[in-house]
């Protein structure tokens, strides 16, 4: 059940759905937008997806709900807090509940910038009380790190982490002309402050490369990038296909993912990072302790200071510089994807984490 993603999730739909239907599992995925068949999962579309957060907390979450319930499953796999009151409803109902938590909610609160700075605290505090009261009484907590799995542990609750490792399939790694390949930066995901973008804009001033970024991005903040001298060697490529995803790696020299330092960003376990890892790419990543131990034990890339932009730019600047030592970091990622970093040993856990809640 989910009522803020769409059907296209990886997390949800490539990897876990259809996961569970290959281990015998009768699967369908409530989401809002269309109904269809694929990969042997049932997806059940509710209506048309509202840009409004307010009409998806209010009346989404409902229609999910009622969808959910209709097919009269025996496991409920829920994947937004705004799902957190119809968990309750399910668990009076006597079914088998399941809350995947992607993120570390209470600290994300603290860095959202449409509450109210003052209030963030506040909001906080309380969305953690609510989160955890209703959490006890669930079957079990997935969730997308160990550290949020231990904050769920110490309310009390059943949790393990099913970490969103990438799909050995879904990336190609295609590098062996990786020293030829023109001077091309990249970046996907999200496009806003918090994720760095503003810095890698300002470093491109002085970097002899093309930066390019998928995904969306608001008017007002791209207005806002405009104004950067480093815009003129930016180039959107707004939001792309895997296979677009694919061909954006292979023709890149570094994967970005340089996030400011927030409380829920340390934490974090960013699948680009993994991608760009699998696609044999070198990384330039922020230097949180988490993300720093597995670029320095994997060896593939360089971590630096994300709010430093001269420490970004000398980074870039290191790797264009020497592309033999580049495509030997992008290999070492790839090696470390096939060898730990994969979605084939997260399925494992899920799988054994419903043979248990079956039973």
């Amino acid at each position: 059940m989910t009522s803020a993603h769409d059907s296209r999730d990886v997390r949800i739909f490539h990897k876990e759905c259809v996961s569970l239907a290959k281990a015998g599992y009768d699967t369908i995925l409530v989401v809002s937008g269309k109904s269809f068949d694929r990969d042997n999962v049932k997806v059940k579309g509710v209506t048309k997806k509202s840009g409004s957060r307010l009409y998806r907390m209010l009346f989404m979450t409902r229609l999910v709900y009622k969808e959910a319930l209709a097919a009269n499953a025996d496991i409920y796999h829920f994947h937004d807090p705004e799902l957190l009151p119809y968990a309750l409803k399910l668990k009076k109902k006597n079914k088998i509940v399941v809350y995947d938590s992607h993120e570390d909610v209470p600290r994300q609160i603290l860095a959202k910038t449409w509450i109210p700075l003052k209030m963030r605290t506040f909001v906080s505090k309380t969305y953690e009380h609510y989160e955890k009261r209703i959490a006890r009484k669930l079957d079990y907590i997935v969730t997308a790190t160990d550290h949020i799995a231990d904050i769920f542990r110490k309310y009390g609750c059943k949790a393990g982490s099913i970490k969103n490792y990438p799909l050995l399939s879904d990336i190609q790694c295609k590098n062996d002309d990786y020293t030829k390949r023109d001077r091309i930066l990249c970046y996907a995901g999200g496009i806003t402050e918090q994720r760095g973008i503003t810095q890698l804009v300002k470093m491109m001033e002085h970097i002899d490369a093309e930066l390019q970024i998928a995904g969306a991005i608001n008017q007002e903040y791209k207005k806002e990038l405009e104004r950067l001298p480093g815009w003129k060697k930016v180039k959107l490529l707004g939001y792309l296909s895997r296979s677009e995803i694919n061909d954006l790696y292979n023709r890149s020299l570094i994967g970005l993912v340089v996030l400011k330092n927030t409380p829920n960003h340390r934490k974090a376990l960013p699948i680009k990072m993994f991608e760009y890892m699998a696609a044999g790419i070198p990384i330039i990543a922020s230097d949180f302790k988490l993300w720093k131990d597995i670029i320095q034990c994997s060896e593939c890339g360089i971590s630096t200071d994300p709010e430093n932009v001269k420490e970004i730019e000398d980074a870039v600047n290191k790797l264009l510089a020497d592309r033999e030592m580049s495509f030997g970091l992008g290999k070492n990622g790839r090696e470390a994807i096939c060898r730990e970093y994969n979605w084939g040993i997260e399925e494992k856990k899920l799988v054994d984490i419903y043979s248990r809640l079956a039973r």
